[in-house]
């Protein structure tokens, strides 16, 4: 009980401390290096659509799947490449085992799923709404998911390349939406930029904790995630990663408060 207090009191006091510098820190650098992926993937994502509303229902099932397998293949060697960076194994187990059984007793996914389909019910209405339909459609499969919240935290990190490979899968889903909805799906270039940018700020707040071992087996556990993200693409399994989100915050934990 009097380590939890302790640890309790360290993280407030760096909750304290740290706030400002985050604001701050991610105003001085909204231009710069280290948002240019979340900026990638707003504009990329808003051209696709764009490009896809004079198509009218004449894209390929076969081609959009082609392209979307060679996608995760792409996603499948980055996440293993990553993920055998790690120099302490045992704790990148064990955050995704804490990880996991934390998000699956919150029920992050479903709860993120549920939200999207509230969304979908209340301002998807009637026949005239394919407007309003395909926007939160799109912007619900472009934002709900576990590479649009490890994306910015990378790229907070220093690596845009998770946000790249999420570009290319957004701008395919994308042009398919502007063919199937029209203009509507546009703006959701605008929706993922406030978005990423939300935890990109979070990220940045951590910072002050990033020591060069917590870097390495925070990117070890989101490759793993990556790796899940793509096995899932291929239909190869049926992985819950939303539920896996919390596994990021336990090497933070442990390198700064419990060691």
């Amino acid at each position: 009980m009097i380590a939890t207090i302790r640890i309790i009191k360290k993280v407030l006091l760096y909750v304290r401390q740290h706030l400002f510098f985050a604001i701050i820190n991610t105003v001085n650098e909204s231009g710069g290096r280290t948002m240019i992926g979340i900026i990638v993937n707003a504009v990329t994502s808003s051209l696709a659509a764009l490009l896809g509303v004079g198509l009218n229902n004449r894209i390929s099932e076969r081609f959009t799947t082609a392209i979307l397998g060679v996608i995760a293949l792409g996603l499948s060697a980055m996440g293993i490449q990553g993920a055998v960076q790690s120099q302490n194994l045992l704790l990148v187990l064990a955050s995704m085992v804490i990880g996991t059984l934390i998000g699956t007793a919150i029920g992050i996914e479903d709860r993120m799923n549920q939200f999207g389909e509230f969304l979908k019910k209340h301002l998807s209405r009637g026949d005239d709404s394919k407007f309003v339909k395909g926007f939160v459609t799109l912007s619900m499969m472009e934002t709900i998911g576990a590479m649009a919240i490890i994306g910015p935290i990378q790229a907070a990190l220093g690596s845009n390349d998770l946000l790249y490979f999420k570009s290319a899968i957004d701008s395919v889903s994308s042009f398919i939406f502007g063919a199937l909805y029209g203009i509507g799906v546009v703006p959701v270039g605008i929706v993922l930029f406030f978005y990423e940018t939300v935890f990109y700020v979070l990220a940045t707040f951590f910072m002050p904790l990033m020591t060069t071992d917590v870097v390495r087996e925070l990117n070890a556990v989101g490759c793993l995630m990556i790796l899940a993200i793509a096995l899932n693409m291929l239909q190869m399994t049926k992985f819950k990663v939303a539920d896996f989100l919390p596994a990021l915050f336990i090497p933070i934990i442990y390198y700064n408060f419990l060691i």
